[in-house]
């Protein structure tokens, strides 16, 4: 179904949940981004065709000539952040929202599209043009807390959410892990990656095997943590320490910056560090979109 507001199209269909924005210098394109959601809605139909190739693990894909673009998309975004225990769908929201973003933005009068898939966002800018991305302290949170500017010069081209309560399994016990990169698939498959690290063993820490939670999942016989009691603050920091030196190894050519939040404790990394970049939101409203 699509829905339309003053300058996006809301595109909602099984498991696809996407803002689509499309901007020529300051005026939405509201013809734009519709075709950008009817283009959305067909890569979910080409990803729902490869089920058994975006479910396997990194380890048994191989990219092959009959592969849509956007699974090629997938597998190669997974392969590049070196985690062994991913299938390519820990990238599928960033893939679909690059797909689409690239999809709008071969027209060269565009100057601004920003494709937010469930919190995975794609960011397209020329010349001057600047978004803003919304981050919560939690994903089951409505309020934001900190806003990530970003312009055609930071070269981010996407971001991505993972943490405990979201629409994806976790490891960790973190309630959000951001992180920034070139596209929103690997920003995706990476934001997976830190909130699995921000982990640590604890009696408090509730965790079912994933086939348990959702018996068709494509990560049978891992560890998907349920739910977080109190902990230490001691043990907060070693889980807190994890993600960064996470964070800091992907930051070696694969992404820019990570934001990690545990228990209410921030830490920041890469281009969050740097002033200008990352502010705190002054007001609640704000949703992160343009």
């Amino acid at each position: 179904m699509l829905y339309r507001s003053k300058d996006s199209i809301f595109v909602t269909k099984g498991p696809l949940s996407a803002v689509i924005s499309v901007f020529k210098n300051e005026a939405p394109d509201l013809y734009l981004a519709r075709l950008g959601a009817e283009r959305a809605i067909s890569l979910l139909e080409e990803v729902a065709k490869f089920k058994g190739v975006i479910c396997a693990n990194i380890r048994q894909v191989h990219i092959e000539n009959n592969y849509p673009p956007v699974v090629k998309r997938m597998i190669s975004a997974t392969r590049a952040i070196g985690d062994d225990s991913l299938t390519p769908k820990a990238a599928v929201a960033g893939a679909i929202a690059d797909e689409v973003a690239d999809f709008v933005f071969r027209d060269e009068a565009v100057s601004k599209v920003v494709v937010n898939n469930g919190g995975d966002i794609a960011i397209r800018l020329r010349g001057e043009q600047r978004a803003k991305v919304g981050i919560r302290l939690s994903v089951l949170d409505r309020r934001v807390s900190y806003i990530l500017e970003v312009d055609a010069k930071s070269q981010i081209g996407g971001t991505a959410t993972s943490g405990l309560g979201g629409r994806s399994f976790t490891k960790g016990i973190a309630s959000v892990a951001v992180a920034a990169a070139s596209d929103a698939s690997l920003a995706d498959a990476a934001s997976t990656v830190l909130g699995n690290a921000i982990n640590v063993d604890d009696p408090s820490i509730e965790r079912k095997l994933a086939e348990e939670i959702y018996p068709e999942t494509d990560l049978v016989g891992h560890w998907i943590t349920t739910k977080v009691g109190e902990i230490s603050k001691e043990k907060v920091e070693e889980a807190l320490r994890r993600g960064l030196a996470k964070a800091e190894e992907l930051q070696k050519g694969l992404i820019m910056g990570a934001l990690l939040v545990a228990k209410g404790e921030v830490r920041t990394s890469g281009i969050m560090c740097l002033s200008g970049s990352l502010s705190y939101a002054h007001f609640h409203s704000f949703l992160g979109k343009v």
